[in-house]
């Protein structure tokens, strides 16, 4: 059984987080819950959104939405802010009676984001920076996180998170189903049948030469060079990865 993945994009709508200018809080994590959604598709896991548009959701609303699907990991995406302009890094925290277990699984995600963004490690911190806890660590029945990426309110920090935003979202994306003990699978590119990361005539001769029957491809080739989907590899296909070599559409 595959496991649950809950995502949540921390803030939305009417509640737009921390603000700097014309940048919400609430819009960063939407976009890098989008990406970490796409990247996770077709990996050994199920995702749940939070939200998928910029809307208000209750925080009580959200747990229980997590809490009745049975999801096996909840991680909550923020920016962080300071009154001080140099406040920089990322951290993320978890309930205030997190058992060791927990620490480990956050631990985990936040070494890879930093590792990722290149960003200072602030650690994981448990509870919450004013009161007891997060909701959304408190009110959830599984592990969870609270992850803040960079302050919002450092100019530098808001660069790194867009130059970086697909490498955060990919570091989030494997460390996430390691602590969910699934592996992250490569994605497979259509036409790319050798696995080199491009599409050429090679790829379409290998094709061809299956759908011949002179020579055999494993489970990845297949996917890779079946470009219509029917579950076979025939010389149509072959043609449809020489035209993409070539760009032609």
């Amino acid at each position: 059984m595959s496991k649950k993945i809950y995502i949540d994009a921390g803030h939305g709508g009417v509640q737009p987080g921390a603000v700097n200018g014309k940048r919400k809080e609430s819009d960063d994590a939407l976009r890098l819950a989008l990406k970490l959604q796409e990247l996770l598709k077709g990996q050994d896991c199920e995702v749940r959104m939070s939200r998928t548009t910029d809307v208000d959701i209750d925080i009580d609303d959200r747990c229980a939405d997590a809490n009745k699907w049975g999801a096996d990991y909840f991680l909550s995406v923020h920016r962080n802010a300071s009154t001080s302009a140099s406040a920089t890094g990322d951290e993320i925290w978890i309930y205030s009676k997190a058992n060791t277990y927990t620490e480990a699984k956050a631990r985990n995600i936040l070494n890879a984001v930093c590792k990722a963004d290149g960003l200072k490690n602030r650690g994981v911190k448990k509870g919450a920076p004013s009161y007891t806890d997060y909701g959304v660590n408190k009110y959830t029945n599984m592990h969870s996180a609270l992850i803040e990426l960079g302050f919002i309110s450092n100019a530098s920090d808001n660069k790194v998170y867009d130059a970086k935003l697909d490498a955060i979202a990919l570091a989030l994306a494997k460390s996430l189903l390691s602590v969910v003990g699934s592996e992250w699978k490569e994605p497979v590119i259509k036409g790319d049948v050798n696995g080199d990361g491009k599409v050429t005539a090679a790829d379409a001769r290998e094709a061809l030469r299956a759908s011949a029957k002179l020579e055999k491809l494993s489970d990845r080739e297949i996917q890779a060079a079946d470009m219509n989907n029917d579950g076979k590899v025939t010389a149509s296909d072959a043609r449809e990865i020489l035209k993409k070599s070539a760009g032609v559409k």
